[in-house]
């Protein structure tokens, strides 16, 4: 019998998506800048990603995400964020560099964890077309404050890994006090067997507290008014607009 060659796994998927792939297969060293600038050179278009779109995401997760392709070293996946969409404050689990390309115009904050203490590094427009390199320490935050959907391209790899490469993600809950670790999607109020690990302790100041608990407290209400009316929701609810009430009146006394 004659011995073909194996079909590439990639093949099948739109074209530029396809040149994205290959040029990062045939790298033996990858830096985040070098993750960006294969990115930018295979020139994709939110028209190709299309069929991973995830738009109708339960309310309950924070935004849409579906991978499109498991490089074993890399894996390249499309978030969809509708209007309101944030993830929760993150990082990548075991990625050492990566890129984001925002098809639409999202916001980006980053953040510094020094001794449990998490601050607000800045916040930022991330237009349209931009592209955003991502590093292994880096903690940050994507979301969607205008009235349109768009659609983000995220790739993350680390070399020599075997695993997830997302796998063991921090998510920074600042309204429980802990850094939660997960092996799937950065949402806000991830369900208990969605997390792998808890470490408690976690404090932020006064400008980061404020944004994550103005941004968890919205996506509560988004969950309360798709019909989740659980106890614990409520509560949560409840426990979030107290905490806000007394940091105001904190600060109109300073």
């Amino acid at each position: 019998m004659m011995k073909t060659d194996m079909v590439p796994a990639y093949l099948g998927r739109p074209a530029r998506i396809q040149t994205l792939i290959r040029s990062l297969e045939r790298r033996t060293v990858i830096t985040p800048e070098i993750a960006k600038d294969c990115v930018q050179a295979a020139n994709i278009q939110a028209n190709d990603l299309q069929l991973w779109t995830d738009f109708e995401h339960p309310v309950a997760n924070s935004y849409g995400r579906q991978l499109i392709y498991d490089g074993g070293h890399f894996e390249i996946m499309v978030m969809s964020w509708l209007p309101g969409d944030y993830s929760a404050i993150h990082d990548h689990g075991a990625a050492q560099w990566g890129a984001v390309q925002s098809f639409g115009e999202a916001e980006h904050a980053v953040f510094r964890l020094d001794q449990m203490q998490l601050s607000t590094v800045s916040v930022h427009p991330f237009s349209a077309g931009t592209i955003n390199v991502v590093t292994h320490d880096l903690i940050h935050q994507m979301g969607n404050p205008s009235n349109r959907p768009f659609l983000s391209l995220h790739v993350y790899g680390s070399l020599g890994h075997h695993g997830p490469i997302t796998g063991g993600a921090r998510i920074f809950n600042l309204y429980e006090e802990c850094t939660q670790y997960t092996d799937g999607g950065v949402f806000f109020g991830l369900p208990a067997h969605q997390i792998t690990r808890q470490v408690n302790g976690l404090r932020g100041d006064r400008e980061t507290t404020l944004r994550h608990h103005e941004q968890m407290l919205a996506r509560v209400h988004r969950r309360l008014a798709d019909g989740e009316d659980t106890i614990l929701l409520l509560q949560t609810a409840t426990m979030l607009q107290q905490d806000l009430a007394d940091f105001k009146t904190v600060t109109s006394h300073v």
